[in-house]
C-alpha cells in the first residue's frame, strides 16, 4: 500500500509541473479558436506561460477578441499584466506639467500678500 503512495505523490508532482509549464500547443490553439475562453482559463494558461512567445499568443488572443478594455475586468487585467511584461506599456505615473513661468507667478503673488508675510515673518527680525 506505501507504492500506492508514491505513485499518488508522482503523479501529482506531474501534474504541477503541467500546469506551471503549459505546452506551446495550448497558445497555438488560441490562434484558431472562434471561442473565447473565460478570463479564469486564460490566467490558468498564463501561470504556465514560461516564454515571451506563449504570453505574446495571450495578448494577441485579447486583442482579437477586443476584451482589452477596462470593460472586461478580468481580461483587462491580464492584458495589462501581460503587456507591461512584454514591454508593450510601461507603468505610467500620471504628472501634471506647469510652466516654471506659471509657478513664479504664483508664487510672487503669494509672497505679495500680506496674510503671507505676516506668517512667515512671525517672529523674526528684520
Amino acid at each position: 500500500m506505501e507504492g500506492e503512495g508514491v505513485f499518488q505523490s508522482i503523479f501529482q508532482a506531474y501534474a504541477e509541473h503541467r500546469k506551471r509549464h503549459r505546452k506551446m500547443s495550448e497558445f497555438e490553439y488560441l490562434d484558431q479558436t472562434p471561442y473565447l475562453h473565460s478570463s479564469d482559463y486564460l490566467r490558468e494558461l498564463y501561470r504556465g506561460a514560461d516564454t515571451k512567445e506563449k504570453k505574446q499568443k495571450l495578448f494577441d488572443y485579447i486583442q482579437r477578441f477586443e476584451v482589452n478594455d477596462k470593460e472586461y475586468r478580468g481580461y483587462y487585467s491580464l492584458y495589462e499584466q501581460i503587456s507591461k511584461e512584454l514591454g508593450h506599456i510601461e507603468d505610467e505615473e500620471e504628472y501634471i506639467q506647469i510652466p516654471k513661468s506659471l509657478i513664479a507667478e504664483y508664487a510672487r503673488q503669494m509672497m505679495d500678500e500680506e496674510d503671507f508675510v505676516k506668517y512667515n515673518m512671525r517672529g523674526k527680525r528684520k
